[in-house]
Formats: C-alpha cells, sequence, structure tokens
C-alpha cells in the first residue's frame, strides 16, 4: 500500500484554485494532502451551517437522535417543552459520551463511566455518590454544553460551531426557494424520513461525493448498464434516457449558487426516481394546495447540494462527513412524502432502492469512480484537476445564479469558489 502524502503546510492555498475567463482548474492536492484537510476541518466544517437531522427524527418530547458536527458529538434532543436542543455528547466530568444509541427516546442520559445523569435538556439531575464533593462544589456550570447556534428552516435542522455565524435564512439565500419546491412535492408541505439509513463509507476525498452529486455529465457513461436495464425491462428507452439528458431547456440545466451551493435540475426526471409527477390524483392534490402556477416548479426534479455537507434529492437525504483527507462517511437516508398515498410512497422507495440502495446499480458505480478518482490524483506531476466544461456558454440568472446546460460544470465551480473563498478568510483570521 502506498504511503500516505506528507502533509505539506507550504501549499499556498490562493493557487489551489484557477479561476479564469475561459478555464477553470483545481489543484489535485485538494483531495490529498493532510494539511490542507485539517485546515478544510478549520475553516470550513467547524464555521458553516451544517445539517445534522430533520425534525421528523425527533417529533415526540423525549424523542433523540445522536450525530457528529464536524468532528464533534453532538446530541439533538425534542425536550418536554416541545423545543429541538443540541448539545455536545460528552460527560461534563471526564469526558466520555452520555448517549451512546443512534436514536431513541429517553428523558434523560446517564454517562456510563460514572453515574452522571442529564435530563434531556442538558441539565445535571444526578452525581453518584455526590458527598465526594462538599457542600461548595458549584454544578450549576456542569450540565451540557449548547451548540453554539441550532436553527430550523422546512424541517431540516441546521448547526454551527460558531457563534457569530449569519442567520440560517441570510445564508440559504436564494437556496431557500429551492428548497421550497423539495418540501412542497408533499401537498402538506412536510417531508419525513424514514428509520432506515444506507451508510457506507469509501475511500476517497469527500469533496468527490460534492462534486459527483450535481454531475449531470457522468451518467450515460458511468451508469449505462442501468440505463441498458431499463432499456432491456421497457421501463424506459436508452434513447430517451440520452436524449432527455441532453436537451436544453429552463427546467434542464446546471446552477452554481451563492455560498457554494449547486443544483441539477430536469423536467422529465433523474435516474432511479420513480415518474409519479405524472398521476394526475397526485398532480390534483398538490394543485389543490399549492396552486396551478407553481405545479411546473415543485414537480421538476432536483439534486440540492447545501454547501458543505448535505444533499436533497428527489427521494432522500443525502449526508457526508469527512474523515481523513482519503476517508469519508456517507448517509443515504430515504425521505417519506406526508399528505400522499402509502403505496404511492412505496414505489417510491422501491425504485430508491433499485438505484442507491447497498446492492443497487448508481451508488455502487459512483462509489467505484470515487476509488478511480483517489487513486488517480496520486499521479501528482499531472497536478491539474479541469472543471472548465460549460465556462463559454454559462449565463447569469436574476438571482445571481450562474446557469448552464446540465452537463457543465457549473456547481462544481460555484462549490470550489467557495471553497478558496472559505479557506482564504481562514487564513486571514489565523494571521
Amino acid at each position: 500500500m502506498r504511503a500516505a502524502p506528507t502533509p505539506d503546510p507550504s501549499i499556498d492555498v490562493a493557487g489551489l484554485v484557477i479561476d479564469e475567463p475561459h478555464r477553470f482548474r483545481v489543484d489535485g492536492r485538494v483531495h490529498t494532502d493532510a494539511h490542507l484537510f485539517s485546515l478544510e476541518m478549520q475553516r470550513i466544517w467547524e464555521r458553516s451551517w451544517l445539517y445534522v437531522g430533520h425534525e421528523s427524527e425527533i417529533r415526540q418530547p423525549g424523542d433523540y437522535r445522536t450525530t457528529v458536527l464536524g468532528r464533534q458529538p453532538i446530541i439533538l434532543s425534542r425536550g418536554e417543552d416541545g423545543s429541538i436542543r443540541a448539545m455536545f455528547n460528552r460527560c461534563m466530568h471526564r469526558g466520555a459520551v452520555v448517549c451512546r444509541a443512534e436514536r431513541g427516546h429517553a428523558n434523560h442520559f446517564r454517562c456510563p463511566y460514572h453515574n452522571w445523569v442529564y435530563r434531556n435538556d442538558g441539565t445535571l439531575v444526578g452525581m453518584a455518590q455526590k458527598s465526594g464533593y462538599g457542600d461548595s462544589f458549584d454544578t450549576s456550570e456542569m450540565n451540557l454544553v449548547a451548540v453554539p447556534r441550532l436553527e430550523v428552516y422546512r424541517g431540516l435542522i441546521f448547526a454551527c460551531l460558531d457563534p457569530e455565524v449569519i442567520p440560517l435564512r441570510d445564508r440559504l439565500g436564494p437556496t431557500a426557494w429551492y428548497i421550497d419546491q423539495w418540501a412542497d412535492r408533499s401537498p402538506v408541505g412536510r417531508i419525513a424520513v424514514t428509520e432506515g439509513v444506507h451508510r457506507y463509507q469509501y475511500p476517497g476525498n469527500w469533496k468527490f461525493q460534492l462534486e459527483n452529486g450535481v454531475d449531470g455529465y457522468h451518467g450515460n457513461y458511468v451508469h449505462e448498464s442501468f440505463v441498458k436495464i431499463l432499456n432491456r425491462s421497457g421501463d424506459r428507452k436508452q434513447q430517451e434516457v440520452v436524449r432527455t439528458r441532453n436537451r436544453v431547456g429552463s427546467n434542464n440545466c446546471a446552477k452554481g449558487l451563492p455560498h457554494g451551493d449547486g443544483l441539477l435540475e430536469r423536467e422529465d426526471g433523474m435516474l432511479g426516481t420513480f415518474d409519479y409527477a405524472s398521476l394526475d390524483d397526485y398532480r390534483q392534490a398538490l394543485v389543490e394546495t399549492h396552486g396551478q402556477d407553481r405545479l411546473a416548479d415543485i414537480l421538476t426534479q432536483r439534486n440540492i447540494l447545501i454547501f458543505p455537507n448535505v444533499y436533497l434529492f428527489e427521494s432522500h437525504i443525502r449526508v457526508m462527513r469527512p474523515i481523513s483527507p482519503t476517508s469519508t462517511l456517507v448517509d443515504t437516508i430515504p425521505t417519506w412524502i406526508e399528505g400522499i398515498d402509502d403505496a404511492l410512497n412505496t414505489r417510491r422507495l422501491r425504485e430508491h432502492e433499485r438505484f442507491f440502495g447497498p446492492s443497487s446499480f448508481g451508488a455502487t458505480d459512483d462509489i467505484e469512480i470515487f476509488v478511480l478518482n483517489q487513486t488517480g490524483v496520486q499521479a501528482e506531476a499531472a497536478r491539474w484537476l479541469d472543471f472548465s466544461r460549460g465556462l463559454a456558454r454559462e449565463r447569469v440568472g436574476k438571482h445571481g445564479e450562474r446557469i448552464g446546460h446540465s452537463t457543465d460544470e457549473t456547481p462544481q465551480r460555484a462549490m470550489y469558489r467557495e471553497w478558496q473563498r472559505r479557506m482564504l478568510v481562514g487564513e486571514e483570521m489565523a494571521s
């Protein structure tokens, strides 16, 4: 096995992304260097709004789930007053996690090390053999520490380690409109997540997953075998899939949004999605709730990237967690559209399993590519990665978003512009 590259603290961050009028390049070391990875965690992951869960996972008072905010373990909990809290999953005595289960229901958390007990709002309510501390020991400072910032938008829970971060709605900007269309695929305006999670870890950098989710260029090649299966089974003709991918239209494009967000959108649907948009009863239910004028916007299928750690797909929420420069953990969490027939949701999930599940075609194809990418970028003499596709035909929309053909690398460029901006801002703050 090849030894990991030696971290290089002398790398000039400003020179890692070359943004020119007719060419856009990224230094391949952004996927391999341990020093850069450490800077990413400090300057991006510890200062960004990160998706940490969904309201439907903690519906009732006492419900909780554990997760990680950047590299730090946290607990999301619904208190007795109905409010959602985020607390660091760390006992204030000697640092052990106080909650080891991924999700559950409890009115308290008990540290397994020395039996300190906390209410589900983080308040310390019990200490084993308390007399050993004496009357002067102040327990008021021993409650679980709250995460500095926590906000919710359309059921999506975001948290941030930076207490000075801008409000979530300001951060989302125009991306909020796309989140609204995603959530309003429900006639009652609510998307829920299922209890099942498909978790996988691949030996590659986290940014490969970010690049890929809004990449409309690779589908005809990486997922060719799946398209052939659709053709053979009569589900969808191969020529139709290729024609749809190459069509130019207002709702068939790739977009780069502010703050590194981006999306891929196709009005004729994506691979691996069930065509429920054509069902008359479903369409009518949407019209009755949201109006005829919003129907086309709601039914356009999109892969929405909210930089740096979450995707909203038609059938699932995908969450990325960097482990190291060459290792990434991904949670694929299927969604349930509230307010529609259970049978329709089931058909959605069956199609999701066929393309995105553990024994599927699409997800496994992509993971193989991530491994090939990580292997290839070890050839440091070649160095540059090219993201210039569509640069010459890109246009600017009314909200400042950059718009390209659905096979263009417009959203990837937006992602790396924000990556570089955040890395350089962090450099200024550290100097």
